[in-house]
């Protein structure tokens, strides 16, 4: 089913659970119910998840009560045990393919690392570096007597190299090419077929084997892909920001905040096209994306509607 199917559906059953919603929209929806079979299947997905929640709110809401407020504490706190997840899943019904298929989660690879949705994690490596795994990452280390390696697999990480009394290199495995550290504070991440380093503190070296070494200094940026290189730039705050749990957005558009909050919480955030480029600046929780929906609310006077407890959508 496509993902891009699946989110449409999801967006036209939050409009026809409006109790406001227009003959024009309900019309709106049938033609693109009727325009694709791939529509329909996937509004006969979205329609049976959601039955089923409903199903549990008419027959005991004291059991509806328990399930959303699991729910609502899982996306508010950071997520450490995948198996508390599929048990909550089985309890309400949902079946946790059903959930992973509308939620876009994958299947968390073989990696030494592993941080869930919504967790940060800091770990302390052999040598003393400092390593942070963002929301849904994956990392191996291989430390040998000349060499020390980190392989990013997906997601993004933040390093406080220490200085190595065996004087072995520190390097940082992507799939477009390795970084050397250079005495610093750095983000690699990796955003689909691209890779992103962010300098904060000393230089870190790229070696792409497709071009000459390029050595990017503290306090700036680059993406970089096989055959490419990205617009040198200032490092992005919140490429740093997130260490502290934190989101911090200068002037991010909303879509773009949006985007980024989701990747913290279970399930998907829908943003209408006339609010998404309003600007944003601020420090919003990555703990809590609740608390954040809720500051976006109050500050930019958008409505979040959280209709369903695995959908929001936010407008005007």
């Amino acid at each position: 089913m496509n993902k891009a199917t699946l989110k449409e559906a999801a967006d036209w059953y939050a409009v026809l659970a409006d109790d406001s919603v227009t003959l024009k929209s309900r019309e709106q929806w049938q033609y693109w119910l009727d325009a694709n079979p791939s529509h329909k299947e996937a509004w006969e997905h979205i329609s049976s998840v959601s039955r089923r929640f409903e199903r549990i709110r008419e027959g005991d809401d004291s059991n509806f009560e328990v399930v959303s407020d699991s729910l609502s504490r899982l996306q508010q706190r950071r997520l450490t045990k995948r198996s508390t997840l599929k048990s909550l899943l089985l309890f309400a019904g949902l079946g946790v393919g059903s959930w992973l298929s509308v939620t876009e989660s994958q299947r968390v690879p073989d990696a030494d690392y592993v941080s869930d949705r919504g967790e940060i994690k800091e770990l302390k490596l052999s040598d003393g570096s400092k390593v942070w795994l963002n929301t849904a990452s994956h990392m191996d280390t291989t430390f040998t007597t000349y060499r020390r390696s980190i392989h990013l697999q997906e997601g993004d990480i933040f390093i406080d190299t220490a200085v190595d009394d065996l004087a072995r290199p520190l390097i940082v495995e992507t799939q477009n090419g390795n970084l050397k550290a250079l005495g610093t504070r750095f983000s690699v991440a990796e955003e689909g077929d691209q890779s992103v380093l962010a300098v904060y503190e000393g230089r870190v070296e790229i070696d792409t084997r497709w071009d000459s070494p390029r050595v990017i200094s503290a306090g700036k940026q680059i993406r970089f892909s096989k055959g490419h290189w990205g617009v040198l730039q200032a490092a992005d705050p919140a490429r740093q920001s997130w260490v502290n749990h934190v989101l911090l957005a200068q002037e991010m558009p909303l879509g773009e905040l949006l985007l980024r909050l989701e990747r913290y919480r279970l399930g998907y955030i829908h943003v209408d096209p006339d609010v998404a480029d309003i600007r944003v600046m601020g420090v919003f929780p990555l703990d809590d994306t609740n608390i954040a929906l809720d500051m976006l609310a109050a500050s930019l006077g958008v409505v979040v509607d959280k209709r369903l407890p695995w959908w929001i959508r936010v407008h005007a």
